[in-house]
């Protein structure tokens, strides 16, 4: 059974929200660069490209059309194992799904952290809409560096633990090491614009799951993490991190979350025009890539950078060209939109990104 059914209505469910997600610029004094406002997105055609669903033109393609029709009555459902005539299949397709979210907790922060946390019931609702109360997902949140400015116990060349964004709750509370790693699950986000205070999931693990009662505020809770990071934004350093074997190990950070059996969607957003990352796009890929068992068909990549016209003109080195590129190497499980968007713009992507997941889930074979 193909998964095509089970996306009714989750246009109108995206439609309604606003949508307003980005990582932000990496400037010390946490102000954005000239150009980092940009222009907005005129039309798709502008700020999308690569994502199943939508092409080049702007225009839904087949696939997308019957991804995204409107609703009939029909209970949506991913592809997990029952045909239309309702007798029972081998499991295929999206049993399971691992999200993984690399935000950015740079001292630009503030404003995007507050949209992330309300823009998120939306874009997670329409993918809730499209599992049944049976199907499997692990939700993680992880930031962009280690620690940040505030970190006394391994400071870096730029910490200054006496800066105003190290508030009193960062200087009087004891962190587990998993607090201070990169790539770790977020779960007690500290300095100012912080959750400050410790997040407790139903699994009490650094993930959320499928048992979590109220994933919206728990996502709420662990995706505040705060203005007090590194300025440097490197979300590709805390993606690799997060899914490299010594931190999904049993006893590890972030053990249980990546599994074997898994589609794999990571969301990564940055409006930081340099390039920061250690590595490169053939570097990280291969590390996703090995990280699922060398099935690139079990990943789905969702980047929102500023390598549009328009967006960071004049400012900075790369202007995220290094990200579309990383992006681009995904093919049909890719969807690339432009950071400097509008709302508007931001629900079209996340609608696309829907389609994205939805026809990923049709062709993945999980292992065994």
């Amino acid at each position: 059974m193909g998964i095509r059914k089970g996306i009714r209505g989750a246009r109108a469910t995206l439609g309604v929200v606003t949508v307003v997600i980005a990582a932000a610029c990496g400037a010390e004094q946490g102000t954005r660069g000239d150009g980092g406002e940009g222009p907005g997105l005129d039309s798709l055609s502008d700020g999308i490209t690569a994502g199943t669903g939508v092409s080049e033109s702007g225009d839904e393609d087949d696939g997308a059309a019957d991804g995204l029709d409107s609703g009939d009555g029909v209970d949506p459902a991913f592809d997990v194992g029952q045909a239309d005539d309702g007798t029972p299949e081998p499991e295929g397709g999206c049993q399971r799904v691992d999200f993984l979210f690399v935000i950015d907790n740079s001292a630009s922060m503030e404003d995007q952290q507050a949209a992330l946390v309300e823009a998120f019931p939306g874009f997670m609702g329409a993918i809730q809409a499209t599992l049944t109360a049976e199907s499997d997902y692990h939700v993680l949140v992880t930031d962009t560096d280690a620690w940040g400015r505030c970190d006394t116990a391994n400071p870096w060349n730029g910490s200054d633990p006496s800066s105003d964004l190290c508030n009193g709750y960062v200087k009087q509370t004891v962190f587990d090491e998993c607090d201070r790693t990169m790539g770790a699950g977020v779960l007690n986000p500290a300095g100012d614009f912080a959750t400050n205070g410790a997040c407790t999931f139903a699994t009490n693990d650094r993930y959320m799951t499928a048992m979590e009662p109220d994933l919206a505020a728990s996502f709420a809770c662990a995706a505040q993490v705060g203005v007090a990071g590194h300025p440097s934004e490197r979300p590709m350093d805390g993606m690799v991190a997060a899914l490299a074997p010594e931190i999904n190990d049993a006893g590890a950070c972030n053990a249980g979350f990546l599994r074997d059996d898994a589609l794999l969607v990571i969301t990564f957003m940055s409006d930081d025009p340099h390039y920061e990352d250690a590595g490169t796009p053939d570097e990280w890929y291969q590390a996703v890539v090995d990280a699922k068992l060398g099935d690139p068909s079990a990943v789905v990549v969702l980047g929102l950078t500023p390598a549009w016209d328009g967006c960071q003109e004049n400012n900075g080195d790369t202007k995220g060209s290094h990200w579309a590129e990383f992006v681009a190497k995904w093919g049909d499980h890719g969807l690339h939109g432009n950071i400097c968007g509008t709302a508007a713009d931001y629900v079209a992507f996340f609608e696309s990104a829907v389609g994205t997941i939805d026809a990923a889930c049709d062709e993945y074979q999980p292992p065994g």
